[in-house]
């Protein structure tokens, strides 16, 4: 009769080699993994310049940061600011700057309409009234909350922006009048929410909004461009436009100078959309270029919309797509 040994401390022994194997082997993974991760982070600048917040960070206030930035910056600075209200004017006047907020608890507010007088007893303009005014190129801004909070009764910007190549990204822009005067371009937001009731989306800029939501918070005018001739505008790619409960009706905008174009594709319309979709103002229709292609929702219908603007189900040529409107800049 064959005896067949069970040798368990044999295969004990081969367990515990494979084991202690297998253990390196997924310790020098997760090395490899952090090592990648720590310089994707230094490379993509994400060490940030200046940190913005309470006592035992670099700077109280989001403007002593961007003002430790050098004029002629050639390259990314990382602007870190934490959550909280940072109350007053802030200028953003340097190139290549990143300001990145902790989610939208972090919030740069203001108070004061632009017909207010200033230290001169002249009125501040929509350049003093903005809680952000950007006059400096290639800057991005993600996931800030930007407010003026002067209500009712007169122009009051959240931001204003003067420049070029500009990105945001998950941003909030709180107003009522004139919430956001974008001029120069081309500019680009992202899964942004924009709030107003009275041309609060305005300026001669090239803009390009994706995903947004724009939140209509009374009854007035979302758009009022005033694009230069040969430019393309604003252009609203898969955006919802919303409204508060109750009887509230909006225009998608209005033609302010020049050659205004403002153009909604795919875009989700909410009931409160005029039937109409715009109004008459500042410019004769023959020059204002408004348009909506394959939108939809209750407020999308364009079965009484005025015959001067083109409104179609089809869909919208490749003038209007992100690569053409943003041309070789890739936010």
């Amino acid at each position: 009769m064959m005896v067949v040994k069970n040798d368990m401390h044999s295969a004990f022994d081969f367990r515990l080699v494979f084991q202690s194997s297998l253990s390196r082997s997924v310790c020098m993974q997760f090395c490899l993994l952090l090592l990648f991760l720590s310089l994707r982070i230094c490379l993509a600048g994400d060490v940030p310049f200046r940190t913005v917040g309470p006592s035992g960070n670099d700077c109280a206030t989001v403007q002593a940061a961007i003002n430790a930035v050098p004029e002629d910056n050639d390259s990314e600075k990382l602007i870190l600011i934490e959550p909280g209200s940072y109350f007053g004017h802030t200028v953003l006047n340097r190139p290549h700057v990143r300001l990145r907020g902790a989610g939208v608890g972090a919030t740069l507010v203001f108070n004061l309409g632009q017909a207010i007088p200033g230290g001169d007893m002249k009125p501040i303009g929509w350049q003093g009234a903005a809680a952000l005014l950007i006059t400096a190129d290639d800057a991005r801004i993600e996931n800030l909350t930007i407010e003026n909070t002067y209500g009712k009764g007169m122009q009051a910007q959240a931001c204003s922006v003067v420049a070029e190549r500009v990105a945001f990204f998950q941003c909030r822009f709180l107003g009522w009048q004139d919430t956001l005067k974008i001029d120069s371009g081309p500019l680009f937001f992202e899964q942004c929410y924009i709030s107003g009731h009275v041309d609060f989306i305005y300026g001669s800029a090239t803009a390009y909004f994706s995903e947004c939501e724009i939140y209509c918070r009374d009854s007035g005018y979302i758009v009022a461009p005033s694009t230069l001739k040969g430019r393309t505008g604003f252009v609203f790619q898969d955006c919802k436009i919303t409204f508060p409960f109750g009887d509230v009706a909006a225009y998608l905008g209005r033609p302010w100078r020049e050659s205004p174009s403002a153009t909604f594709v795919g875009c989700e319309m909410s009931v409160g959309v005029r039937p109409e979709g715009w109004h008459e103002w500042n410019v004769t229709p023959s020059q204002v270029r408004f348009a909506e292609y394959g939108c939809k929702g209750s407020g999308s219908e364009f079965a009484k919309r005025v015959g001067w603007a083109k409104a179609t189900a089809e869909a919208a040529p490749n003038e209007f797509s992100r690569a053409k409107v943003l041309g070789e800049w890739k936010p």
